[in-house]
């Protein structure tokens, strides 16, 4: 008996000594998750989930094993990917004393798990919000030992999102879309690096942009109303130096009023705002570039009469929305407030932004130092008045303060006379069709060609394969400013302005144009009446459509000499048939 009661003592010595393990619930003790991203080539996508515990995790045993976890990237398929694989599945899983990612795989120390996911990939589309794409949940599926406690697998998943609703309109048809449903993102639980130093000016908080008596050409009406925008202006801004002005449009696929899904939908803005860019405006002696991204709605609450007002601004018969004065209203008021460099001022836009920078830069004869328009076409229509698709349009007025009435010489000008307006401008064309109309007027009437490179794209095509691409076109010798990039293979409508954002040389281009140059090149002599040639050229290269009924209707041939005022570009209705072929003239 004494022997065992000496034994006794011992154990019970020996377990006072050892700390107690507790047992926990991973249920309990996961506080919240939330995500980390950024914006990629395609636009914002998350790069780390963010797993907050209520106890200390230092010693914690754990891997890419312990959790299950889905993002936005997850949710995607191989059919929705342009190039990579394995959207978002988790890479890395390790303990960090912060809420970020750590280089050196993280302390060891705190109460955050960051799982860094897969983010070499893109996608041909931008989700509907960039809060989809920060949409997260984790479980976790194994014990984890910690240097005190065992936190035993969750029995259910933490998310940071709600299901939401999304009915988007239908331009095809003029109707709601199906109702979709995602993920969204709770505000407050992530973050997006690249675009946090711009301002928002929103109308929730009443510093968008009041924009007063804007002509819109639907309806020959004047209408104040506020734009919504997003600024940024570097950190260091000095007035005493001068800066680039910076204007990037978006496309009508992120019609909103909320400042942010024009940030967030492709990688212009952030790139803009990037400190490369930003370095490449001091290599020209600037202080730095500011950058104005406005944010224009699909429909928008004018008043009681017109609840749901379109806003589209580039619309298929070249007219334009009340949007466009509005944003000349927004810039001017921008090279008032700030030491802007008149000779350094620049435009980009895709999709309906690219239409609109193109007639913007018409409407202002050389305000644009160099403009970059994205997947998009262009043209011109003298007769707005003319009814197309059962409603007749009105000329915006040139008064000289929206939209200037001379050229860069102070000659009367048409602003309507795209071709001639703007064929001394410096223009980085990258889109996935040819479009050959410009470059057979061009052709046909002055005999110049528009210099061009094809970009065939694949899944292994390199950014380096692309930069260089761009580098060779932009170094050829030509009588003209203007390049075009044509892209094709791996590349949609969307995804063209994806590597359009994500090939530098662009950038690198455009911050070395100025105004100077412009005004320093003669326009090609196109400012008079557009005749026909007498023999019409009906080749492969000219074709514009085949008709259902196998009829193929050619772009029509210029004569040698003559001009394009009054030359009509092609109108199509989207949702419709009525169509306006190239070179059209107003029924009489």
């Amino acid at each position: 008996m004494k022997k065992i009661s000496k034994y006794l003592l011992i154990i019970l010595a020996l377990c006072l000594l050892v700390t107690p393990v507790l047992s926990l619930k991973a249920d309990n003790v996961i506080e919240s998750v939330e995500t980390l991203g950024f914006v990629d080539i395609d636009g914002s996508k998350t790069n780390a989930i963010v797993v907050k515990y209520g106890v200390d995790l230092t010693g914690a045993d754990i891997d890419l094993s312990t959790f299950e976890i889905n993002d936005y990237g997850t949710t995607l398929s191989e059919e929705d990917l342009n190039a990579g694989s394995n959207p978002g599945v988790a890479l890395k899983a390790y303990v960090n004393d912060k809420p970020e990612t750590s280089a050196v795989g993280g302390s060891g120390t705190g109460n955050y798990v960051i799982i860094e996911v897969n983010t070499d990939y893109s996608v041909s589309r931008f989700a509907r919000s960039w809060e989809i794409t920060m949409a997260a949940d984790v479980k976790q599926v194994k014990p984890i030992h910690t240097a005190k406690d065992v936190i035993v697998p969750s029995t259910k998943k933490v998310v940071n999102y709600t299901v939401e609703t999304y009915v988007g309109y239908n331009p095809m048809t003029g109707q709601p879309r199906d109702p979709e449903y995602y993920n969204y993102a709770i505000k407050g639980t992530y973050t997006i690096k690249g675009i946090e130093d711009y301002e928002l000016h929103t109308i929730e908080d009443g510093t968008a942009f009041k924009a007063t008596y804007c002509f819109d050409e639907a309806n020959g009406k004047y209408w104040d109303f506020d734009l919504p925008y997003a600024l940024y202006v570097p950190k260091d801004y000095d007035p005493s130096k001068k800066y680039a002005l910076v204007l990037q449009i978006h496309d009508a696929g992120s019609m909103s009023s909320n400042p942010m899904l024009p940030l967030t939908e492709a990688q212009g803005p952030s790139n803009y705002a990037s400190k490369e860019f930003q370095q490449l405006a001091k290599d020209q002696g600037l202080g730095g570039a500011i950058i104005v991204c406005p944010a224009i709605a699909e429909f928008f609450n004018m008043d009681k009469e017109n609840p749901k007002y379109a806003l589209r601004m580039a619309r298929d018969n070249w007219t334009l929305s009340c949007g466009v004065p509005a944003i000349w209203q927004l810039m001017d008021s921008l090279t008032k407030t700030y030491n802007v460099d008149s000779n350094r001022i620049y435009g980009s836009g895709q999709s309906m932004g690219g239409m609109t920078i193109m007639a913007m830069a018409a409407q202002r004869d050389n305000y644009f130092a160099a403009i970059m328009p994205m997947s998009c076409i262009w043209g011109t229509n003298f007769n707005k008045d003319y009814a197309f698709n059962g409603s007749a349009y009105y000329n915006a007025p040139a008064d000289g303060k929206i939209i200037w009435n001379v050229d860069d010489e102070g000659k009367p000008c048409d602003y309507n006379n795209w071709f001639y307006m703007c064929s001394d401008d410096n223009i980085l064309y990258l889109n996935t069709d040819g479009n050959p109309e410009y470059m057979m007027l061009f052709k046909d009437l002055c005999a110049v060609k528009v210099e061009e490179a094809p970009m065939v794209l694949t899944k292994n095509t390199t950014v380096a394969e692309r930069n260089a691409l761009v580098k060779e076109l932009v170094s050829r010798k030509s009588d003209l400013g203007i390049y075009q990039v044509t892209l094709s293979g791996n590349v949609g409508h969307m995804s063209a302005w994806f590597y359009g954002h994500g090939t530098f040389a662009c950038y690198e281009w455009l911050m070395s144009q100025t105004r100077e140059t412009e005004m320093n090149r003669h326009k090609l002599d196109l400012n008079k009446p557009y005749v026909l040639a007498e023999q019409q050229i009906q080749t492969k290269d000219r074709v514009y459509s085949t008709e259902k009924d196998g009829t193929v209707i050619y772009y029509p041939t210029g004569k040698l000499g003559a001009g394009t005022i009054g030359y009509n570009s092609a109108c199509t209705a989207l949702g419709s048939d009525v169509k306006l072929y190239p070179g059209w003239k107003p029924e009489k």
